[in-house]
């Protein structure tokens, strides 16, 4: 029979605190600097990135970045793009909520959704994939049906990217990955809400000073190139 010990990691700390008798702070300023150095060039030539396929996800994030409110609330969904947002985006602090990649995808709008409940005053950005988008996309008319000022981004690029990711990379065939997604600024405008399409870098700083000022529910569509994540 296994026997079960319940600890309190709060007794261990303390006891190892209390053996360290010589700890010494060390200064590690320059090497953070040096490191925030290294990856602030690689993600420069990340979005200067264009193969003429969609906009880069380095690109859409550093956009992000400038144009983000203070107090927002980021929802993130499961997929390429959530790796793309914690590699690229550099916040100023605003918290990201997202699932834990518990085979949850479509969690991102339904998400902003509760964000918005349990903050009414915050700005609240939703970042998803299309293929999350798609399980959920319907949530859009309660948005709208109740006035909830949800702002979207929608990085599409016509695949369940991380799926097909994750084939390549097991060397097995990629197989029903591709998506036949509709005109999703067309389909939220359909919707009632304020709908915004780019598929250029250059577009992108507009598209997101539009996204943050529209009243009510907003949904901005980046067309990505999936291979520049």
């Amino acid at each position: 029979m296994t026997e079960h010990l319940l600890g309190d990691a709060a007794l261990t700390v303390a006891a190892l605190d209390a053996r360290i008798t010589d700890a010494r702070a060390e200064d590690q300023t320059a090497d953070v600097a040096r490191r925030w150095s290294i990856w602030r060039a690689e993600k420069a030539r990340r979005v200067a990135d264009d193969r003429g396929a969609g906009v880069s996800a380095a690109a859409v994030f550093d956009a992000l970045a400038r144009h983000l409110p203070g107090d927002a609330v980021v929802t993130v969904d499961v997929g390429n793009h959530a790796y793309s947002l914690g590699r690229y985006l550099e916040s100023a602090g605003q918290p990201v909520l997202m699932s834990g990649y518990l085979g949850s995808i479509g969690f991102g709008y339904p998400a902003a959704l509760g964000a918005w409940a349990a903050a009414p005053g915050r700005p609240i950005l939703a970042v998803t994939g299309d293929g999350g988008f798609g399980q959920y996309s319907a949530e859009l008319l309660t948005a709208v049906k109740y006035g909830i000022p949800i702002k979207h981004l929608l990085l599409d690029n016509h695949s369940l990217g991380k799926i097909s990711k994750e084939q390549l990379a097991a060397g097995t065939p990629v197989w029903h990955t591709s998506l036949h997604n509709p005109d999703w600024a067309a389909y939220a405008e359909l919707c009632g809400a304020t709908g915004i399409a780019v598929a250029r870098r250059d577009e992108l700083d507009g598209a997101f000073a539009r996204l943050f000022a529209a009243d009510g529910p907003a949904l901005l569509c980046v067309q990505q190139d999936a291979q520049l994540l």
